[in-house]
């Protein structure tokens, strides 16, 4: 039999028996596979799918703001921030 792998999924918190927290306990699930990045198949593809996501946004976020930025002719200059 192989060896059995666990992931952990969460940090929760219990109570001890005689009432004080037990804080950062970590939850583990039993796995069948972790691949060479330390994750399951299925945490990789989300992994991939929210990065693709946030790059597409970010790179949304930046066109607009050089549109904006030559439209208006700031020059690209990033806006002033707690003035």
């Amino acid at each position: 039999m192989g060896k059995e792998l666990y992931q952990v999924v969460a940090y929760i918190a219990l109570r001890n028996k005689d009432g004080s927290p037990m804080i950062n306990v970590p939850l583990y699930v039993k796995v069948s596979e972790i691949n060479k990045n330390g994750m399951t198949e299925t945490q990789e593809s989300v992994m991939h799918r929210i990065s693709e996501i946030m790059i597409k946004r970010n790179e949304k976020q930046l066109n607009d703001y050089f549109a904006n930025a030559t439209a208006t002719g700031a020059g690209g200059l990033p806006p002033a921030r707690g003035v």
